[in-house]
């Protein structure tokens, strides 16, 4: 008669647990920072407060401001500051009224009356604002004259020194330029089309 195997039982014996295999997770590669230059394309999130410290305008809920450093697209004082900073890069910069909105203007210009809307309305010593092709103006008014106004024009931020909390998001890539630019040329052109070679556009 064949023997019968026995069965080995060991006490408290723990079932053994195979080896978890570990997740292999690849490292992001860190992206390099870009030093901004003269004539790059920036996109910047800004704080600008006045001397007291009230904000009087900030990009938060509008966007980041995009524009081609160095080139007077924006105040000098902020231009000056954008140029040589990285991406990522966050400072606050102080900068003078000669270098924000400029000092004062001091000089009387003539103006056709006819150019204001309700020029009846125009009484001397005060002020306004109204909005320009160069951009909001406060007007002061001199004096009154059949046919003309005496004036002085300044922009509404003039003679204050400010102060600019500005964070640089990215230097625009050539294919974000180009997108822009397209982008731009249809805005101006009010068509809405994606051609290339469309008529109205190019």
């Amino acid at each position: 008669m064949a023997s019968k195997k026995k069965k080995v039982l060991v006490k408290n014996a723990k079932p053994v647990k195979k080896a978890a295999k570990k997740k292999v997770v690849a490292k992001a590669k860190p992206v390099k920072a870009i030093i901004v230059k003269k004539e790059d394309w920036v996109s910047v999130e800004y704080e600008g407060k006045f001397s007291d410290g009230k904000v009087f305008d900030t990009s938060k809920g509008k966007g980041p401001l995009t524009f081609k450093a160095g080139l007077g697209m924006v105040v000098p004082g902020f231009d000056k500051a954008v140029i040589g900073m990285k991406t990522g890069m966050e400072k606050t910069v102080k900068i003078k009224a000669k270098d924000a909105y400029g000092e004062k203007n001091k000089k009387v210009v003539e103006l056709p009356k006819n150019s204001f809307q309700g020029a009846d309305l125009l009484k001397e010593g005060k002020e306004f604002e109204l909005m320009s092709n160069m951009g909001p103006l406060v007007i002061h008014v001199i004096k009154v004259e059949k046919e003309k106004v005496k004036a002085i024009l300044n922009h509404p931020l003039a003679g204050k020194d400010l102060t600019f909390k500005i964070k640089v998001d990215k230097v625009l890539s050539n294919a974000e330029i180009k997108e822009m630019e397209k982008t731009m040329t249809q805005q101006s052109c009010g068509c809405d089309c994606e051609e290339e070679h469309c008529n109205t556009c190019h």
